[in-house]
Protein backbone atom coordinates (compact mmCIF):
# COMPACT_ATOMS: atom_id res chain seq x y z
CA UNK A 1 0.00 0.00 0.00
CA UNK A 2 2.68 2.63 0.48
CA UNK A 3 4.35 1.89 -2.58
CA UNK A 4 0.86 2.29 -4.57
CA UNK A 5 0.48 5.66 -2.40
CA UNK A 6 3.21 6.75 -4.48
CA UNK A 7 1.62 6.74 -7.65
CA UNK A 8 -0.01 9.35 -9.47
CA UNK A 9 -3.56 10.63 -8.10
CA UNK A 10 -6.12 8.51 -10.44
CA UNK A 11 -3.75 5.57 -11.24
CA UNK A 12 -5.53 2.95 -12.20
CA UNK A 13 -3.15 -0.01 -10.28
CA UNK A 14 -5.28 -2.92 -12.05
CA UNK A 15 -4.33 -1.95 -15.55
CA UNK A 16 -0.70 -2.18 -14.95
CA UNK A 17 -0.67 -5.65 -13.94
CA UNK A 18 -3.62 -6.73 -15.68
CA UNK A 19 -2.28 -8.50 -18.91
CA UNK A 20 0.31 -10.76 -16.73
CA UNK A 21 -1.79 -11.31 -13.97
CA UNK A 22 -4.90 -12.50 -16.36
CA UNK A 23 -1.84 -14.80 -18.53
CA UNK A 24 -0.75 -16.26 -15.57
CA UNK A 25 -3.60 -16.52 -12.91
CA UNK A 26 -6.57 -16.68 -15.07
CA UNK A 27 -6.25 -20.79 -15.16
CA UNK A 28 -6.46 -20.81 -11.62
CA UNK A 29 -9.46 -21.89 -9.79
CA UNK A 30 -9.89 -19.81 -6.31
CA UNK A 31 -12.85 -19.81 -4.62
CA UNK A 32 -16.41 -19.42 -6.77
CA UNK A 33 -13.30 -17.67 -9.50
CA UNK A 34 -10.07 -17.70 -10.87
CA UNK A 35 -6.80 -16.20 -8.74
CA UNK A 36 -6.84 -13.05 -11.77
CA UNK A 37 -10.06 -12.67 -10.23
CA UNK A 38 -8.97 -12.56 -6.52
CA UNK A 39 -6.15 -10.29 -7.14
CA UNK A 40 -8.03 -7.28 -8.95
CA UNK A 41 -10.63 -7.09 -6.65
CA UNK A 42 -7.79 -7.04 -3.56
CA UNK A 43 -6.49 -4.64 -5.70
CA UNK A 44 -10.11 -2.63 -6.18
CA UNK A 45 -10.68 -2.51 -2.74
CA UNK A 46 -6.70 -1.18 -2.47
CA UNK A 47 -7.63 1.93 -4.67
CA UNK A 48 -11.25 2.94 -3.42
CA UNK A 49 -8.74 3.26 0.35
CA UNK A 50 -6.25 5.18 -1.62
CA UNK A 51 -8.80 7.83 -2.88
CA UNK A 52 -10.20 7.89 0.48
CA UNK A 53 -7.48 9.27 2.12
CA UNK A 54 -6.90 11.79 -0.38
CA UNK A 55 -7.43 15.67 1.20
CA UNK A 56 -10.67 17.05 0.89
CA UNK A 57 -10.58 20.50 -1.04
CA UNK A 58 -11.43 23.53 1.82
CA UNK A 59 -12.74 25.23 -0.98
CA UNK A 60 -15.69 23.90 -1.32
CA UNK A 61 -18.50 24.99 0.20
CA UNK A 62 -21.16 22.19 -1.26
CA UNK A 63 -23.68 21.96 1.72
CA UNK A 64 -24.62 18.22 3.01
CA UNK A 65 -27.92 19.14 3.17
CA UNK A 66 -30.64 21.59 1.31
CA UNK A 67 -34.12 21.42 2.78
CA UNK A 68 -33.17 17.80 4.32
CA UNK A 69 -32.24 16.79 0.13
CA UNK A 70 -29.06 15.21 0.43
CA UNK A 71 -25.85 15.70 -1.46
CA UNK A 72 -24.64 12.26 -1.74
CA UNK A 73 -21.29 13.23 -3.06
CA UNK A 74 -20.66 15.01 0.35
CA UNK A 75 -22.11 12.84 2.35
CA UNK A 76 -19.96 10.02 0.83
CA UNK A 77 -16.81 12.26 1.32
CA UNK A 78 -17.83 12.55 5.16
CA UNK A 79 -18.56 9.09 6.04
CA UNK A 80 -15.03 7.84 4.34
CA UNK A 81 -13.46 10.69 6.77
CA UNK A 82 -15.21 9.39 9.71
CA UNK A 83 -14.23 5.95 8.74
CA UNK A 84 -10.74 6.97 8.49
CA UNK A 85 -10.83 8.49 11.79
CA UNK A 86 -12.68 5.88 13.55
CA UNK A 87 -9.95 3.16 12.23
CA UNK A 88 -6.95 5.37 13.82
CA UNK A 89 -9.00 5.69 16.84
CA UNK A 90 -9.60 2.15 17.20
CA UNK A 91 -5.80 1.06 16.38
CA UNK A 92 -4.70 3.63 19.31
CA UNK A 93 -6.99 1.19 21.43
CA UNK A 94 -5.53 -2.38 20.04
CA UNK A 95 -8.00 -3.09 17.58
CA UNK A 96 -6.66 -3.52 14.05
CA UNK A 97 -9.58 -3.11 11.34
CA UNK A 98 -10.49 -1.47 8.24
CA UNK A 99 -13.21 0.34 7.48
CA UNK A 100 -15.58 0.15 4.03
CA UNK A 101 -18.48 2.44 4.15
CA UNK A 102 -21.20 3.40 1.44
CA UNK A 103 -24.89 3.85 1.88
CA UNK A 104 -27.21 0.63 1.73
CA UNK A 105 -30.45 1.08 -0.27
CA UNK A 106 -30.99 3.23 -2.99
CA UNK A 107 -31.67 7.00 -2.11
CA UNK A 108 -28.47 8.01 -3.91
CA UNK A 109 -29.85 6.75 -6.87
CA UNK A 110 -32.41 9.01 -7.32
CA UNK A 111 -30.89 12.79 -7.76
CA UNK A 112 -31.21 15.48 -9.40
CA UNK A 113 -28.50 16.69 -11.96
CA UNK A 114 -26.74 18.71 -9.15
CA UNK A 115 -26.48 15.22 -6.82
CA UNK A 116 -28.99 16.26 -4.20
CA UNK A 117 -31.44 13.80 -3.61
CA UNK A 118 -35.00 13.93 -5.79
CA UNK A 119 -36.42 13.87 -2.18
CA UNK A 120 -35.73 14.78 1.52
CA UNK A 121 -34.24 11.86 3.11
CA UNK A 122 -36.21 9.86 5.12
CA UNK A 123 -34.25 6.60 5.93
CA UNK A 124 -30.13 7.28 6.09
CA UNK A 125 -28.41 3.93 6.16
CA UNK A 126 -24.55 4.10 6.45
CA UNK A 127 -23.21 0.74 5.86
CA UNK A 128 -19.62 -0.24 7.25
CA UNK A 129 -18.15 -3.38 6.36
CA UNK A 130 -14.97 -4.87 8.37
CA UNK A 131 -12.24 -7.34 9.52
CA UNK A 132 -13.15 -10.19 11.63
CA UNK A 133 -11.18 -8.31 14.08
CA UNK A 134 -13.63 -5.38 14.57
CA UNK A 135 -14.81 -5.04 17.85
CA UNK A 136 -18.48 -5.06 18.00
CA UNK A 137 -21.03 -6.25 20.78
CA UNK A 138 -24.63 -6.54 20.89
CA UNK A 139 -25.19 -3.32 22.30
CA UNK A 140 -22.77 -1.50 20.04
CA UNK A 141 -19.04 -1.73 20.57
CA UNK A 142 -16.15 0.47 20.94
CA UNK A 143 -16.78 1.43 17.33
CA UNK A 144 -20.36 2.61 18.14
CA UNK A 145 -19.09 4.35 21.31
CA UNK A 146 -16.57 6.54 19.10
CA UNK A 147 -18.41 6.81 15.67
CA UNK A 148 -21.82 7.71 16.35
CA UNK A 149 -21.23 10.86 18.75
CA UNK A 150 -18.84 12.14 15.60
CA UNK A 151 -21.55 10.93 13.38
CA UNK A 152 -24.16 12.63 14.80
CA UNK A 153 -21.90 15.54 15.36
CA UNK A 154 -21.25 16.12 11.70
CA UNK A 155 -24.85 15.82 10.98
CA UNK A 156 -26.26 18.47 13.99
CA UNK A 157 -23.72 20.81 12.43
CA UNK A 158 -24.90 20.28 8.64
CA UNK A 159 -28.76 21.19 10.07
CA UNK A 160 -29.66 18.02 11.24
CA UNK A 161 -30.26 17.77 14.73
CA UNK A 162 -31.33 15.22 16.60
CA UNK A 163 -30.80 13.67 20.22
CA UNK A 164 -27.87 11.11 21.45
CA UNK A 165 -30.37 8.29 21.33
CA UNK A 166 -29.67 4.89 19.78
CA UNK A 167 -31.39 1.57 19.53
CA UNK A 168 -28.96 -1.38 18.98
CA UNK A 169 -30.78 -4.15 16.87
CA UNK A 170 -30.67 -6.75 14.28
CA UNK A 171 -27.80 -8.92 16.09
CA UNK A 172 -26.57 -11.64 13.27
CA UNK A 173 -24.33 -14.36 14.49
CA UNK A 174 -22.90 -17.21 13.09
CA UNK A 175 -23.12 -21.04 14.11
CA UNK A 176 -21.18 -21.12 17.27
CA UNK A 177 -22.67 -18.00 18.41
CA UNK A 178 -20.22 -15.10 17.53
CA UNK A 179 -21.70 -11.44 16.51
CA UNK A 180 -21.01 -10.72 13.11
CA UNK A 181 -23.33 -7.63 12.62
CA UNK A 182 -25.01 -5.33 14.50
CA UNK A 183 -26.75 -1.50 13.27
CA UNK A 184 -26.96 1.06 16.02
CA UNK A 185 -30.47 3.21 14.63
CA UNK A 186 -32.27 6.28 16.05
CA UNK A 187 -35.57 6.49 15.09
CA UNK A 188 -37.12 10.10 14.07
CA UNK A 189 -40.12 11.33 15.22
CA UNK A 190 -42.40 10.70 12.39
CA UNK A 191 -41.00 6.89 12.71
CA UNK A 192 -43.90 4.52 12.41
CA UNK A 193 -44.20 0.50 10.45
CA UNK A 194 -45.50 2.27 7.34
CA UNK A 195 -43.26 5.50 7.31
CA UNK A 196 -40.45 4.49 8.56
CA UNK A 197 -37.75 7.26 8.91
CA UNK A 198 -34.31 6.64 10.57
CA UNK A 199 -30.85 7.01 10.69
CA UNK A 200 -28.78 4.05 10.75
CA UNK A 201 -24.91 2.98 10.79
CA UNK A 202 -25.53 -0.82 10.34
CA UNK A 203 -21.57 -2.60 10.95
CA UNK A 204 -20.81 -6.37 9.52
CA UNK A 205 -17.23 -8.23 10.58
CA UNK A 206 -18.45 -11.00 8.35
CA UNK A 207 -18.40 -8.75 4.88
CA UNK A 208 -15.55 -6.51 4.19
CA UNK A 209 -17.03 -4.52 1.92
CA UNK A 210 -20.30 -2.60 1.18
CA UNK A 211 -20.86 -4.20 -1.48
CA UNK A 212 -21.47 -7.50 0.09
CA UNK A 213 -23.76 -6.31 2.64
CA UNK A 214 -26.26 -5.00 0.29
CA UNK A 215 -26.34 -7.88 -2.15
CA UNK A 216 -26.85 -10.38 0.42
CA UNK A 217 -29.62 -8.77 1.25
CA UNK A 218 -30.63 -7.67 -2.33
CA UNK A 219 -29.40 -11.09 -3.66
CA UNK A 220 -31.57 -12.89 -0.97
CA UNK A 221 -34.94 -10.62 -1.92
CA UNK A 222 -34.30 -11.22 -5.64
CA UNK A 223 -34.09 -15.32 -5.37
CA UNK A 224 -37.05 -15.05 -3.05
CA UNK A 225 -38.96 -12.99 -6.09
CA UNK A 226 -38.10 -15.57 -8.40
CA UNK A 227 -39.57 -18.85 -6.54
CA UNK A 228 -43.04 -17.02 -6.05
CA UNK A 229 -45.31 -18.92 -7.66
CA UNK A 230 -48.29 -17.45 -7.06
CA UNK A 231 -48.47 -13.77 -6.82
CA UNK A 232 -52.06 -13.72 -5.93
CA UNK A 233 -51.05 -15.35 -2.63
CA UNK A 234 -48.17 -13.31 -2.58
CA UNK A 235 -50.68 -9.88 -2.52
CA UNK A 236 -52.40 -11.62 0.09
CA UNK A 237 -50.45 -12.54 2.58
CA UNK A 238 -47.77 -9.61 1.89
CA UNK A 239 -48.56 -6.32 3.55
CA UNK A 240 -48.62 -3.50 1.38
CA UNK A 241 -45.77 -1.59 2.96
CA UNK A 242 -43.49 -5.06 2.60
CA UNK A 243 -43.93 -5.21 -1.12
CA UNK A 244 -43.29 -1.25 -1.86
CA UNK A 245 -39.95 -1.74 0.29
CA UNK A 246 -39.84 -5.26 -1.83
CA UNK A 247 -39.88 -3.40 -5.00
CA UNK A 248 -38.09 -0.34 -3.92
CA UNK A 249 -35.31 -2.99 -3.31
CA UNK A 250 -35.44 -4.39 -6.49
CA UNK A 251 -35.17 -0.99 -8.08
CA UNK A 252 -31.74 -0.09 -5.68
CA UNK A 253 -30.76 -3.53 -6.78
CA UNK A 254 -31.01 -3.20 -10.15
CA UNK A 255 -29.11 -0.20 -10.04
CA UNK A 256 -26.25 -2.02 -8.34
CA UNK A 257 -25.61 -4.45 -10.81
CA UNK A 258 -25.89 -2.25 -14.09
CA UNK A 259 -22.35 -3.01 -14.83
CA UNK A 260 -23.49 -6.73 -15.74
CA UNK A 261 -26.93 -6.89 -16.45
CA UNK A 262 -28.31 -4.30 -19.14
CA UNK A 263 -31.97 -3.84 -19.10
CA UNK A 264 -33.87 -4.02 -22.14
CA UNK A 265 -35.92 -0.86 -23.16
CA UNK A 266 -39.38 -1.53 -21.39
CA UNK A 267 -37.46 -2.76 -18.28
CA UNK A 268 -35.95 0.66 -18.62
CA UNK A 269 -38.92 3.08 -18.90
CA UNK A 270 -40.61 0.80 -16.25
CA UNK A 271 -38.01 1.90 -13.81
CA UNK A 272 -38.19 5.54 -14.52
CA UNK A 273 -41.85 5.71 -14.12
CA UNK A 274 -41.66 3.39 -10.38
CA UNK A 275 -39.35 5.82 -9.58
CA UNK A 276 -41.76 8.95 -10.52
CA UNK A 277 -44.23 6.70 -8.48
CA UNK A 278 -42.03 6.59 -5.42
CA UNK A 279 -42.52 10.83 -4.84
CA UNK A 280 -46.30 9.19 -3.73
CA UNK A 281 -48.47 7.60 -5.74
CA UNK A 282 -46.92 4.46 -4.88
CA UNK A 283 -48.50 4.69 -1.34
CA UNK A 284 -51.83 3.42 -3.13
CA UNK A 285 -52.03 -0.49 -3.06
CA UNK A 286 -53.52 -0.08 -6.93
CA UNK A 287 -50.50 1.69 -7.72
CA UNK A 288 -48.21 -0.06 -6.09
CA UNK A 289 -49.43 -3.77 -7.57
CA UNK A 290 -50.52 -1.96 -11.60
CA UNK A 291 -46.21 -1.83 -10.99
CA UNK A 292 -45.61 -5.03 -9.58
CA UNK A 293 -47.44 -6.65 -12.04
CA UNK A 294 -45.54 -4.78 -14.64
CA UNK A 295 -42.44 -6.31 -13.69
CA UNK A 296 -43.60 -9.66 -13.25
CA UNK A 297 -45.56 -9.24 -16.94
CA UNK A 298 -42.05 -8.46 -18.30
CA UNK A 299 -40.29 -11.07 -16.95
CA UNK A 300 -37.82 -8.97 -15.08
CA UNK A 301 -37.01 -10.87 -12.29
CA UNK A 302 -36.63 -13.89 -14.15
CA UNK A 303 -33.94 -12.01 -16.84
CA UNK A 304 -32.20 -10.36 -13.40
CA UNK A 305 -32.08 -13.15 -11.62
CA UNK A 306 -30.23 -15.66 -14.34
CA UNK A 307 -27.86 -12.52 -15.41
CA UNK A 308 -26.63 -12.62 -11.64
CA UNK A 309 -26.59 -16.50 -11.48
CA UNK A 310 -24.30 -16.82 -14.36
CA UNK A 311 -22.15 -13.57 -13.30
CA UNK A 312 -21.83 -15.43 -9.49
CA UNK A 313 -21.40 -19.05 -10.21
CA UNK A 314 -21.15 -19.66 -14.02
CA UNK A 315 -24.76 -21.03 -14.40
CA UNK A 316 -26.37 -20.48 -17.65
CA UNK A 317 -30.35 -19.94 -18.27
CA UNK A 318 -32.32 -22.86 -17.43
CA UNK A 319 -29.20 -24.89 -17.10
CA UNK A 320 -29.95 -25.75 -13.17
CA UNK A 321 -31.65 -22.91 -10.45
CA UNK A 322 -29.06 -21.84 -8.49
CA UNK A 323 -29.45 -20.76 -4.42
CA UNK A 324 -28.14 -17.31 -3.76
CA UNK A 325 -28.43 -17.97 -0.08
CA UNK A 326 -26.92 -21.00 0.33
CA UNK A 327 -24.23 -21.12 -2.87
CA UNK A 328 -23.58 -17.51 -2.80
CA UNK A 329 -24.18 -14.94 0.02
CA UNK A 330 -21.97 -16.72 1.95
CA UNK A 331 -19.46 -15.64 0.13
CA UNK A 332 -19.75 -13.65 -2.57
CA UNK A 333 -17.22 -14.37 -5.54
CA UNK A 334 -14.88 -11.38 -7.16
CA UNK A 335 -16.96 -12.03 -10.07
CA UNK A 336 -19.53 -10.56 -8.99
CA UNK A 337 -18.47 -8.10 -6.30
CA UNK A 338 -15.62 -6.60 -9.04
CA UNK A 339 -18.39 -5.18 -11.85
CA UNK A 340 -20.54 -3.75 -8.97
CA UNK A 341 -17.53 -1.85 -6.83
CA UNK A 342 -16.30 -0.43 -10.70
CA UNK A 343 -20.02 0.45 -11.37
CA UNK A 344 -20.42 1.96 -8.03
CA UNK A 345 -17.24 3.40 -7.90
CA UNK A 346 -17.44 5.09 -11.35
CA UNK A 347 -21.31 6.73 -10.44
CA UNK A 348 -20.15 7.88 -7.15
CA UNK A 349 -17.34 9.63 -8.62
CA UNK A 350 -19.33 11.74 -10.82
CA UNK A 351 -21.02 13.29 -7.47
CA UNK A 352 -18.05 14.23 -5.75
CA UNK A 353 -18.98 18.32 -4.49
CA UNK A 354 -16.43 19.27 -7.12
CA UNK A 355 -18.20 17.72 -10.28
CA UNK A 356 -21.39 19.09 -10.58
CA UNK A 357 -21.50 17.46 -14.22
CA UNK A 358 -24.61 17.15 -15.69
CA UNK A 359 -26.24 13.45 -16.64
CA UNK A 360 -27.22 12.19 -13.15
CA UNK A 361 -29.52 9.30 -13.43
CA UNK A 362 -33.17 10.37 -12.15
Amino acid sequence: MTTAATFPHGTDLWKDIRADCERLCSGVSFGKGTLAQAIEWEILKLQTRLASAEPLCSTDATPLFRNRHVHVGVLIRLWRSLALETEAWLAAQGYETLLDVGPWGGFNFVLEPDGYTRMPFARLTLAVGGLAATPLQEQGGPLFDYMLPRYRAELWAAGVAFPDLWTYQFPKRDATGRLLEVSGTHYLPTHSYDRRTFIKVRASRACETVEEIALQDFLRLLERLQFTSDWVVYREQTKDVDARFDLQDFISLNHMVEGIYQRSSAEDRLLHEMKDAFRGAIRDPKVLYHYLGQVISLRWVENLYWALAEAAVGVKRYQRMVSFDREVCPRIPPGLLIPVRRHLEAYHGRLGPFDQSSGLPC
